[in-house]
């Protein structure tokens, strides 16, 4: 299990320098990487028991993981960005605070619970700056 907490603390590392430098492509980076992992914590979890709900789980990170495929689009601060940015940071946010609840309710350490804590804060400060206009706008 140390493996995965050093792999997903580099991943929350990864999402913090991606919102202190208003980098879009490492905050949604470290969120991919931390959905590869708990897709393959939970299929291992599915193989051991075959309980539907480990399943479920590793389909609903595949669902983070496909939001947050890293990409290097730019992005131009139209009301469609804007709009799309937020719809996803949300998605994220939601998705991490079902994490918390997952991890209180099953075998995971509770230290993950912490990673999930700070994956939900994480994308309403990215939706703050998207909505302040502080990310930078890219002119193609």
């Amino acid at each position: 299990m140390l493996p995965q907490i050093i792999v997903a603390s580099t991943c929350i590392l990864i999402t913090l320098y991606g919102v202190f430098k208003k980098n879009r492509v490492f905050f949604n980076l470290g969120y991919f990487i931390f959905g590869i992992i708990v897709i393959a914590s939970e299929i291992g979890f599915f193989l051991q028991n075959q309980e539907t709900i480990h399943l479920a789980t590793a389909v609903l990170w595949t669902i983070q993981s496909s939001l947050a495929l890293p990409n290097k689009l730019q992005y131009d601060g139209s009301k469609l960005a804007k709009s799309a940015a937020i719809k996803i940071y949300i998605c994220l946010a939601l998705i991490n605070l079902f994490g918390i609840y997952l991890v209180g309710v099953s075998e995971v350490p509770d230290v993950a619970q912490y990673f999930h804590l700070i994956l939900t804060v994480l994308p309403l400060v990215a939706i703050y700056l998207v909505l302040t206009d502080k990310v930078a706008i890219s002119k193609s």
